[in-house]
């Protein structure tokens, strides 16, 4: 039961639609947790998650229309399941009455079996008789209900799940949107407080976007973007958060990762970002190089989600006044 009550609880507070599919997987997440005594932060069951199926959890859009549709499908359910639990409680009570009549009607029955004449079990039995087809039609009309009301909850899971997967996407690059990212930050911020455990922050700006658009036009822009984003969803380790923040704007969130590595794993970026061959025009006969600029940080004490993006961002522009397609740090 404390398996279930966790494994709810955490569905709950990171908006993953509790709909079978999610359910069953994330019960296998949560025993083999218990199996190996394991004590993990959200962000390292995440991370776990997407390295068992090789998915995202979930992917809030950024004006937040997504999150109001997935509030209503929610509204709904909730109203769903406040009319089945009056039902159930004015069936229950309609049965309880339906049984306890019977029960009367047997143990007259019962006692006056030797005195009774035929005609008074006759009416006694018809009566029992007709308690017992009331219970059959509420037994009935409970059934017809369930299943009109596990029809409409069905639909509405799937609304759901499809709203709030539309709420936390970037749509271009398949990355989480700017609030979901800083959500995440802000867990991450929280499980260092907690248990101190470290994370590092890359904010990453494709240098030269405005020419590339304004030579080339949006639609290259966009494949640039593109290409980026598979760039980090290839080469970055499962547990990685990348988020698409701005228009040309990247960041990713390193849990577990110092800042000796995190700046590694962002030349690593950098490098393999420069040496990409983007394949452009209408036969992609057309090669078409970019770069990039990265800033660096690490979470210490006393940080809010602002404060280390501020920094981050900080160290990127720092790379772009001083060359561009650099690594720069803020500590």
């Amino acid at each position: 039961m404390n398996i279930v009550r966790k494994e709810l609880s955490f569905l709950i507070k990171h908006n993953i639609p509790p709909v079978p599919n999610n359910y069953e997987k994330w019960f296998y997440i949560f025993c083999s947790l218990v199996e190996e005594n394991k004590d993990l932060s959200d962000l390292e069951i995440i991370g776990l998650y997407k390295e068992i199926y090789e998915e995202d959890y979930q992917i809030v859009d950024i004006n937040g229309s997504k999150e109001k549709e997935a509030e209503k499908v929610s509204g709904k359910l909730r109203d769903i399941a406040d009319k089945i639990d009056i039902t159930l409680k004015e069936l229950i009570q309609n049965i309880d009455n339906y049984q306890a009549n019977i029960d009367s009607h047997a143990s007259s029955l019962a006692e006056k079996t030797s005195e009774m004449q035929i005609s008074d079990i006759s009416a006694t039995v018809h009566l029992i008789l007709d308690e017992l087809k009331e219970l059959k039609s509420q037994n009935e009309f409970l059934k017809n209900q369930i299943k009109k009301y596990h029809s409409e909850i069905h639909q509405l899971r799937q609304e759901l799940s499809h709203a709030k997967t539309e709420a936390s996407m970037d749509f271009l690059t398949g990355l989480v949107n700017r609030r979901r990212f800083e959500r995440a930050l802000e867990d991450a911020i929280k499980d260092f407080e907690k248990r101190n455990y470290p994370f590092s922050l890359i904010y990453v700006d494709v240098d030269n976007f405005k020419d590339i658009n304004d030579n080339y036009g949006h639609s290259v822009g966009d494949i640039v973007l593109k290409e980026i984003a598979t760039i980090f969803k290839f080469y970055l380790r499962a547990n990685t958060i990348i988020g698409r923040i701005g228009g040309e704007e990247f960041a990713i969130l390193l849990p577990g990762v110092e800042i000796e590595d995190a700046v590694k794993i962002a030349e690593r970026l950098r490098n393999i970002i420069q040496n990409r061959e983007i394949r452009i025009g209408p036969d992609r006969d057309e090669i078409l190089r970019v770069t990039a600029s990265f800033g660096v940080t690490q979470v210490k004490k006393g940080d809010t989600v602002n404060s280390i993006l501020h920094r981050a961002d900080t160290a990127m522009y720092r790379a772009k006044k001083t060359g561009k397609n650099k690594v720069e740090v803020e500590l």
